[in-house]
This record gives structure tokens, sequence and C-alpha cells, in this order.
């Protein structure tokens, strides 16, 4: 069994790369990606690492450690994909199924081919993947589009899209381009590189300058010209290319989101690392068409598999006449504050339900988080936690709201807790508070879309 001794003694780089953990029988176990391979690997064995259930399980069995170096954070990315579709190992292949795994799509059917992230793998093209962080596979597509830039369309139209126009888009959806020249200067080398061949990307450069250089000294006056003009857009693509991949961080901002569950468990003195953290928030206008979401983020990501949004019954007190209602006597309508309360209530209940596997219904188990962030202030907490008690969970609970009630970004957030008389306010650049910020605003971002789709469908006549 491996030390922390041990692994010091490594040698290990300060670089980007993939390491695979072997077992005795020399079996590969695990493969994984870093920014900092030193930083990462020894992390494992660190007194304060707080791993889950599988990476407890997993650090016993490993007696050998292995890495390749490579050259920029999404080659890193890039080859932890690839060795791990093609070694399979044990502690990788468990998540396998994971809808929250995310894969770059190329739409190789489509008139105009492009380049997307999808959970999925249901249409065709070609498919590379599984990508666990999909924030680093969004910030990977999107540097991609900068040094080849491909097209989102896949139609033609009779104009190129908005992105030809600023340089994000090779001109193949309005035929500034063929489709053939498409593929041979942007698919094709789009493909070859999420392979994991960047050296065969160059090589083809390289080929092709020299290739280039033999044609202008035996070239005519005339013909010349062009042939430079193509040489000159060679060199300039393979220099964007090393450069916009050195500078590249898309590892980064991953790692980034991980370390604001550390920062946050920190903050709120909760005994372990929110890995799982759920968000909600309500929406409505008077009581009618009222909804709630439910946010899910894992390791400090979205992770849309997780998201759920309830329709919620209007109060016994809201169908009440409009002359009761705007009488003396409350009403969720006259005092939204308490129907915004009780709504919560009702999805809190409706959430909870589904907090304890049963063996006929193991579909509808939804896993506990570990942490909840409510949407509002101080009732909507004292709410949240009473109906915790009530279903005999025990798990921390925190909320959020803007001073005053405003939503700005000017408006300072305040966080309640339970056992605090007062809300707290963390410093603006504070890591805690973004992660918590980010939970809140998709939590009420996907609340007002839900509620904006029921009153379409209400003002269309639809059901």
């Amino acid at each position: 069994m491996l030390t922390l001794a041990k692994i010091k003694q490594l040698g290990l780089p300060k670089a980007p790369g993939s390491y695979q953990f072997y077992n005795r029988a020399g079996e590969i176990i695990y493969i994984g990606k870093a920014v900092n391979l030193a930083s990462r690997v020894l992390s494992y064995w660190q007194t304060s690492a707080n791993h889950s259930p599988m990476k407890q399980k997993m650090l016993p069995e490993i007696e050998q450690v292995k890495w390749i170096e490579v050259e920029t954070e999404i080659e890193a990315l890039l080859l932890e994909a690839n060795l791990v579709k093609k070694f399979q190992p044990y502690y990788n292949v468990l998540l396998r199924d994971d809808k929250r795994f995310a894969y770059i799509w190329i739409s190789s059917a489509d008139e105009v081919p492009g380049v997307f992230v999808v959970r999925q793998v249901n249409k065709p093209g070609q498919y590379f993947g599984p990508f666990v962080s999909g924030s680093a596979v969004k910030e990977t597509v999107k540097v991609l589009r900068k040094i080849w830039p491909y097209c989102t369309t896949r139609k033609l139209a009779k104009q190129p899209c908005f992105y030809y126009q600023i340089g994000r888009c090779a001109g193949a959806c309005g035929s500034i381009i063929s489709r053939e020249e498409y593929l041979a200067r942007v698919i094709k080398p789009i493909i070859t590189f999420l392979s994991g061949e960047k050296k065969k990307v160059i090589r083809n450069y390289e080929l092709r300058i020299k290739e280039l250089n033999k044609k202008i000294k035996k070239s005519a006056s005339l013909e010349r010209e062009s042939l430079e003009l193509e040489l000159n857009q060679a060199v300039y693509e393979l220099k964007n290319m090393q450069q916009v991949l050195e500078n590249s961080r898309v590892l980064s901002t991953a790692e980034k989101f991980s370390t604001d569950t550390v920062e946050l468990a920190k903050v709120l003195g909760l005994a372990k690392i929110p890995a799982r953290i759920e968000g909600y928030d309500t929406s409505n206008i008077f009581g009618h068409q009222a909804v709630a979401s439910m946010v899910t983020f894992v390791d400090g990501e979205a992770d849309k598999s997780g998201y759920r949004k309830f329709k919620l019954q209007i109060p016994p007190q809201a169908d009440a006449p409009r002359a009761q209602q705007n009488s003396k006597l409350k009403t969720p309508f006259s005092d939204s504050k308490h129907g915004d309360v009780q709504f919560l209530q009702e999805v809190l209940t409706r959430r909870l339900a589904h907090a304890f596997p049963t063996e006929d219904k193991v579909s509808e188990y939804w896993p506990l988080p570990d942490l909840m962030i409510i949407d509002g202030g101080k009732a909507q907490l004292n709410i949240a936690l009473k109906m915790l008690k009530k279903y005999q969970v025990d798990l921390p609970v925190i909320a959020i709201s803007k001073g005053g009630g405003l939503r700005s970004s000017i408006a300072r957030d305040k966080i309640f807790i339970s056992g605090l008389s007062a809300p707290i306010e963390l410093s603006l650049n504070s890591p805690a508070l973004h992660l918590v910020k980010r939970v809140r605003d998709e939590s009420h971002r996907f609340a007002i879309s839900f509620h904006r789709d029921l009153r379409s469908k209400k003002f269309l006549g639809k059901k």
C-alpha cells in the first residue's frame, strides 16, 4: 500500500497530464487528470482529504502510480477521456452510466457539421468522452472554435451566420466555402485533435507549409500570390493553435468549482464538504401559475440530471373572493411572504417524499444532498428546518436573500443560518459566496423559465 512519503519520492512533475493508479495485479483501476500532477496525486494521501466512499475503498488497493505529462490543460482532459475509453478502469467505469457526464459530439451527418456538448449518445455522428467536468468541456469547445471556426447552424442558408461576422465560423453555412473544404480545414483537424493526436495535427500543418513553399518557388508570378496567401494562412493557423492551447485554462475552472465547496464547508462549519447541493426557489404572480424549482450541483458544478420542477397548488386562502382578498384579512395574495413560505412547504414536502428508497419504487428515490440552499430569508429557513425535522432528515440548510428584497448586483447578499439570530454577509470576493450565489441564481432562473412557460401556455389556451 502506498503512503504519502512514498508518493513524494516519485518525483511527479508540476505540469498538466493524466495519472493512472495500478493495483497489485498490475491492472489500471483508476485514471485521472490534473493541471498540476504533483499536487493532484499528493492530495489523495493528505490527511485532510475528504474522499467519497468510492475513493476511500480505492486507496488501499493502489500499489503503483504512473503518469503521462502533456503540454496543455485541454490535452490532459482529452488524454484522460481517451485512456478511460481504452482501458475501462474499474473505478472509472462505476460511474459510466451517470447522466451528468458530458460528451463532445461532431454532427458529421448534418449539412453543416458542428461541434456540440451533449449528455446523451443518441444521434448520428462522432462522440468524444465521457467527461466528468461539464464546465471543462464547455470551455474546451469554445477554445476549439478559436482555432478551427466551426459552425453550429447545422443547415445551409442564403447568408452565413452571425459567428461568421466575428470570425468564429468559416462560412460553410452560407456557402462561403464548400462543404468539402470546410470538412478538410475545420472538422477533420478537430476530430484528429480530440482523438489525442495533436502531434499529427501539427505534422499535417508543417507538411502543408513545406509543400506550399515548394509550389511557390516553382510557380509563375500570378499563381504565386494566391499560394503565398494560402501559406500565410497555414502559418497563422499553426501559430494560433499553439498559442490558444497554451493559454487556455479549462481544468483550472473545474478545479476552482471543487475548491469553492471546500471553502463553503469552512465558512458554514459543515461536518463534511458538500459534494451534492440542492437549491430551491418559487415563482408565481399573486399565487397563480405557481411553480418551484430544485436544482442540483455536484462538486460545485450544475448537474442538470438532478433538476426538478413542480407545479404548486394555490393555498385555500388564495381562492377567496377578490373583495375578501382586498380586505384586512391576510391571504397569500396580500402577503406574498406568507404565500412563498406555504409554497416552499409544499415543494419540500414533495421533495422529501422521495428521500427514502423502497423496493417497489427505487426509481423514485432522489439522493439527499449534503446541503440545501433556499432562496429567501429567515421565514423560508425556518420552514425548511421544520420540514426536515418532520421527515427526520438531518442535513444543513441555509437561506440567501438580497438586502431590501433587491436582486441587483449592488445589493448585499444575506445568508441565514440555523442558530444565528442575524444573517451573515460574506465578502464579495468570497469563493463560498460565489458558489451559494451560483446555486441561488440557477434555481431562480429555472423557476422563472418554468413559470413563464406556463403563462405562455395559458395565454395560448394550452393545458
